[in-house]
């Protein structure tokens, strides 16, 4: 089924392309020299993503005193961490258009709402394990799910008999793809790889409901599952059937119980702030 999956996307001529600008700001955030200066030159080289940098630095969701009319004070302002995160959710955001509204249920904000809610968890519990980086956690927890926005757009009549089969049967979005054989983790990892997005990053969307397959990187994976399940654990996910299981922490990340409840409680104290500030950036 994988192989037939695969021939399937390669035959899609619209697959959205993600934009150069993007693979730039994340190469030049990971070099030692990144200034305000140098992100504004690779970012005004995109018009589009320009204009909304600007108009959501400018937006009530930052609240700044005076106007920012540059990428570079828009860095100043913000921070190199927020504007990365701004680049990579526009960018994202920006390559996907069309109705994605399989079914009443299904509801598109709620899946980007849930990608950004598990950014954010996943950018909190990386600070306490050294080997994580956590801007790049946050990259992670926000493209893990892609598979999914690229199934609701291109494979509308397989998503449709997934989603009917959890409302229907009461059982998880994940067991009802696993039925049907669609499994959106390997959607998301052939976008993942034509995007050339990095090996850390594809594995993360391969593995992040079965960590232990993803080799090297199974720290990074295990994080995105347990964001995951904190974010849905919170309200913040999508999920059709009510979410019953017991959260369940991967031993390989070395957390403690009480620096996932710090975490989650963190959330859990942002999570009205964080909706209405994303739903801005996103959708206005």
């Amino acid at each position: 089924m994988a192989i037939t999956l695969t021939k399937r996307l390669e035959q899609l001529d619209d697959l959205p392309s993600l934009p150069q600008s993007l693979h730039q700001v994340l190469s030049e955030l990971e070099a030692d020299g990144a200034t305000a200066s140098s992100l504004e030159s690779i970012i005004g080289e995109d018009p589009m993503l320009t204009a909304r940098i600007l108009r959501v630095a400018n937006s009530p969701a930052y609240g700044s005193a005076k106007t920012i009319s540059s990428v570079a004070r828009a860095v100043t302002v913000l921070g190199f961490d927020e504007v990365r995160n701004l680049v990579v959710a526009l960018s994202l955001s920006g390559s996907f258009s069309g109705d994605a509204g399989v079914v009443d249920e299904f509801n598109i904000r709620q899946l980007w709402l849930h990608l950004v809610a598990t950014a954010r968890v996943a950018q909190l519990l990386a600070q306490q394990i050294p080997t994580l980086k956590p801007d790049e956690m946050f990259t992670a927890g926000l493209i893990h799910d892609l598979g999914r926005v690229l199934s609701c757009l291109y494979l509308q009549e397989e998503m449709r008999q997934i989603v009917e089969t959890s409302r229907n049967e009461g059982v998880s979005m994940l067991e009802s793809e696993q039925r049907l054989g669609l499994s959106h983790a390997e959607v998301g990892t052939f976008l993942a790889v034509k995007w050339g997005f990095s090996d850390l990053l594809a594995s993360v969307v391969r593995y992040h409901h079965a960590p232990a397959g993803a080799g090297n990187h199974e720290q990074a994976a295990a994080l995105v599952f347990l964001a995951d399940g904190i974010a849905k654990k919170l309200g913040m996910g999508w999920d059709l059937a009510v979410d019953n299981d017991k959260l369940l922490v991967p031993r390989c990340l070395g957390l403690s119980g009480e620096a996932v409840k710090t975490a989650a409680k963190r959330l859990h104290e942002e999570k009205e702030d964080l909706v209405n500030r994303w739903s801005q950036i996103l959708f206005s």
